[in-house]
């Protein structure tokens, strides 16, 4: 049998195969009110790419940050990095269209990140 790598969950369907797995109908339970309270208080949701190039996470945390990310040269030969954190992925783009959306930026993201 191939197992999971480790660090990572499987979220299976109810009725669960047993008590020790984690319910993907509960993960999904909790974040539908993640939602549903984020939006009453006028907040959207977004999301961005889960890889992005490795510049962004340096820029901000310096080269130390890259022995603690997932980050390898893409076909492109351009260094990526699976994103660790969604501040950097944020900034970027409400720089790239900041003049679009009225201040305060209410967002919100129920991201996977890796790290």
């Amino acid at each position: 049998m191939i197992e999971r790598l480790p660090g990572f969950r499987d979220f299976y369907p109810e009725p669960l195969p047993h008590s020790d797995v984690w319910s993907a109908d509960a993960r999904q339970y909790i974040f539908n009110r993640w939602r549903s309270v984020a939006r009453r208080y006028g907040f959207r949701e977004y999301d961005g790419p889960p890889l992005e190039t490795l510049e962004l996470f340096t820029t901000k945390s310096g080269d130390e940050i890259v022995g603690q990310l997932y980050n390898f040269q893409d076909k492109g030969e351009r260094s990526v990095a699976l994103r660790p954190e969604m501040t950097p992925t944020l900034a970027r783009m409400i720089a790239a269209h900041e003049r679009n959306y009225k201040k305060p930026t209410k967002w919100y993201a129920i991201p996977q990140l890796f790290r």
